[in-house]
């Protein structure tokens, strides 16, 4: 792919993703058309000899029909998805992917990979006065999100930082993930209470999207305190999410060296989020608190995980640009010791992992991300964002991780995958810059550059230790 094509569009990973919903029709039937065209381009680090291709380009499409009928309590939404790619990599692994074309090759076995099939087919009902809502079926899910605070900053914040951390729908791969169950929303003026029960479907890398994975239960509690009833101008969320795994799928991503015939996997996360955002000067600052802890059990091994993610920034918004910078820390641990009976990394359930890390050469498990980010509106049209992230392993004893959670329900992919750490800790810097430009009302370009330079991890396990990664994407709705 042109990298020069991507410099000039820049990218936002989510800013495609995250266009808020258009508002609800008086018409009893509706439908919507959404058509994603992305080109995808890796110079991975270099392998040592033997190794496989670090350098890939190719191109994926889809294509999502939606039909909503409403009346006046209830809603019907069903959506079909096609996915297609051509070009997929076919050399473009060893040690591990190369670059998220070797994912979906790999699980494809083919360089067209494509599938037709229901994306979301659900009912919900809604009753107005009570702020009861209950909805039911296949549909989209994503934790953190479940209560608007009426606070437009803060809601920016929380759909870039807290949304989907542990549980989302894989928005960013073609293929994505739905999720079957039931979800019940109880909403007032100043708390906002929600719980679901859910399996995730097969997706994100997988080609045969849509088919239920039985093997994976999810059940989710939260309760948010909308600003003004603890703290003025503070949203804050308690939350507890149970994931439990049994699925017949031989991986076992930890550091143990361990197989396992299926998965034995139960954890419990207890959590909380602050996220705040207040008058300061000619701007705002923006605030926010991220904490979980973990227990359960991880393949017969106790599990004791946490993580922790301390933000903040100030933003200009008169501006010329609106600048908008922030800084941050996250942490989430990893194991100590392999051979005891605790197993000590944090674990990230079933997240959207790229809100997270644009690269998708890491995720948050066993990592320390210590980040400066600017984000800015050149024009009404066109936002532009750059980041810089110090990235550092937890634990030297533990992995260096990657995915985004379950993705099929048998076979040998966990979802998640790690490489020996081989006693260090230094994963690297990388600086990547993002843009989001809309074109008219019904078309818009985003794309994504990165160029990632690796540390000790990194040189121990590759020749080369310099990863370059660029998309550019557009999007057509009507």
């Amino acid at each position: 792919m042109p990298v020069a094509l991507v410099v000039i569009v820049g990218a936002g990973p989510a800013a495609a993703q995250t266009t808020p919903a258009a508002a609800p029709s008086a018409t009893p039937l509706t439908w919507s058309v959404r058509n994603t065209t992305r080109v995808e381009s890796w110079r991975y680090f270099q392998p040592n000899p033997g190794g496989g291709n670090p350098d890939s380009t190719f191109v994926g499409n889809r294509l999502t029909l939606t039909v909503r009928a409403r009346r006046q309590w209830f809603e019907g939404t069903a959506a079909l998805q096609y996915v297609q790619f051509g070009g997929l990599p076919t050399g473009a692994s060893g040690p591990g992917a190369l670059g998220t074309g070797a994912l979906y090759y790999g699980l494809a076995g083919r360089r067209d990979s494509r599938q037709l099939y229901v994306r979301t087919l659900s009912l919900t009902g809604t009753h107005a006065a009570s702020g009861l809502r209950l909805q039911a079926g296949r549909f989209g899910l994503t934790a953190g999100g479940e209560s608007p605070s009426g606070d437009a900053a803060i809601e920016t914040v929380k759909r870039q930082r807290v949304d989907a951390r542990l549980l989302g729908e894989f928005e960013w791969s073609l293929y994505q993930r739905a999720f079957d169950g039931a979800r019940l929303d109880l909403d007032r003026s100043r708390w906002h209470a929600s719980a679901a029960m859910v399996r995730p479907t097969q997706g994100g890398f997988e080609d045969e999207a849509g088919a239920p994975m039985r093997g994976v239960r999810v059940v989710t509690a939260s309760l948010t305190a909308k600003p003004g009833l603890l703290f003025g101008r503070t949203d804050v969320q308690a939350f507890v999410y149970h994931y439990n795994d049994a699925r017949a799928v031989r991986a076992r991503p930890d550091n143990s060296g361990l197989t396992a015939p299926r998965i034995d996997v139960s954890i419990t996360t207890l959590g909380a989020t602050l996220t705040g955002a207040y008058p300061a000067g000619p701007g705002r600052i923006d605030t926010l608190l991220w904490a979980v802890r973990q227990t359960g059990n991880w393949y017969g091994q106790d599990h004791d995980a946490s993580a922790v993610a301390v933000e903040a920034g100030y933003q200009w918004p008169t501006a010329p640009w609106r600048p908008w910078l922030r800084v941050g820390l996250f942490r989430g641990s990893g194991d100590t010791d392999p051979g005891d009976s605790t197993h000590g990394t944090f674990f990230q359930m079933l997240p959207t992992g790229r809100k997270y890390a644009f690269s998708v050469v890491y995720n948050l498990m066993n990592l320390t991300d210590r980040f400066v980010q600017l984000q800015t509106r050149p024009h009404q049209k066109l936002s532009a964002r750059l980041d810089l992230h110090r990235l550092r392993l937890t634990s030297a004893a533990d992995l260096w991780y990657a995915g985004s959670g379950a993705t099929t329900a048998v076979g040998s992919g966990f979802g998640y995958v790690g490489r020996r750490a081989n006693n260090s800790r230094d994963l690297g810097w990388i600086v990547e810059g993002s843009a989001d430009w809309t074109v008219s009302r019904r078309v818009s370009l985003n794309g994504y550059l990165g160029r990632m330079s690796g540390g000790e991890v990194v040189a121990r396990l590759f020749r080369g230790t310099s990863l370059t990664y660029g998309y550019l994407e557009s999007i057509i709705s009507f």
